[in-house]
């Protein structure tokens, strides 16, 4: 499971980057966000993304330990507007009876009606913002 770097948006490139040099996860999946009506789709991409799995031999725990200490200090810094930072740990069911299990660090717009240039604004600053508090995290 690879994110080839070829296929990452130059948006969300960063914070994919900086996740990566931790050595604590491997990303797979990534969005910088697409907020025009017409990117609209059934699925919803009024937010940006980067989904990951521990990196090979590093615990779940402390891939725990790293999206919190990311998420309480974005807080900290930043509020919670105009971008809401969250994280979470997925269950997919795939095949039979297992169930795969990734984590999604995302970055939400707060005010969903606001127009597509402000939304894509805040977006790519926040992301900013959390790639620079990756950056300085030391485990």
């Amino acid at each position: 499971m690879n994110h080839p770097a070829d296929t990452i948006e130059p948006g969300i490139r960063p914070l994919v980057d900086a996740l990566n040099a931790t050595g604590l996860v491997q990303t797979f999946a990534s969005c910088e966000g697409h907020y025009d009506a017409d990117a609209q789709t059934l699925v919803d991409r009024n937010l940006a993304y980067v989904q990951f799995i521990p990196a090979e031999d590093v615990s779940a725990a402390l891939v725990e330990q790293l999206l919190m200490s990311v998420l309480m200090r974005f807080k900290t810094a930043h509020g919670l507007m105009p971008v809401v930072v969250g994280g979470y740990k997925r269950y997919t069911p795939i095949e039979g009876d297992t169930i795969d299990e990734t984590f999604v660090l995302d970055l939400r717009p707060f005010n969903r009606f606001d127009p597509p240039d402000r939304k894509r604004a805040d977006t790519d600053r926040a992301i900013g913002q959390v790639t620079g508090l990756v950056r300085q995290l030391l485990f």
